[in-house]
């Protein structure tokens, strides 16, 4: 009976270190404020945007998409209100209507995200289309958004570009 419940206390410990692992965007998994190569950061696609990769899987509002480590930077509000007069800045970033009309106390449950667009992604919404090779910042909300380690070869992210679930 002590083992069971020691294989339980075990179970629970694993069980909550992964729900750790898969935390949100934050600065922990931001080091300097860029993506950790050897992680995985999944958001979920905001509403009115629509992204195909290179297989020509398109994905919708709602749908999952997971995007290396390596392409993808964490911006400070701070920096992105500063960068609304930059033509170049705004016009990479698809959302930023949606973010510039939220009220202050709701703009804290969001990230801004830069994230590098490979060639053979397409990002579309809010006017705008956006096709790899590109910068594209996008506002996420930081409650669908989740890091996980990256297990895919060294060559994967070449052919999918990101990858769509």
């Amino acid at each position: 009976m002590k083992i069971l419940h020691i294989l339980s206390v075990v179970l629970v410990l694993s069980l909550g270190a992964m729900t750790a692992h898969a935390a949100g965007f934050n600065m922990k998994s931001f080091p300097d404020g860029i993506g950790m190569s050897d992680m995985m950061y999944r958001f979920l696609v905001p509403e009115g945007v629509t992204i195909t990769n290179k297989k020509g899987e398109v994905m919708k509002a709602g749908s999952i998409v997971t995007v290396p480590g390596s392409n993808i930077k964490l911006l400070e509000s701070a920096y992105a209100k500063e960068q609304a007069k930059n033509e170049k800045f705004m016009s990479g970033f698809v959302n930023s209507t949606q973010y510039f009309g939220m009220p202050e106390e709701k703009v804290r449950d969001h990230a801004i995200i830069s994230v590098k667009v490979p060639e053979g992604v397409t990002v579309e919404g809010y006017g705008r289309t956006i096709k790899g090779e590109a910068e594209l910042v996008l506002m996420v909300a930081n409650t669908g958004a989740e890091t996980m380690p990256d297990t895919h070869p060294a060559d994967y992210w070449a052919s999918t570009g990101w990858e769509m679930k």
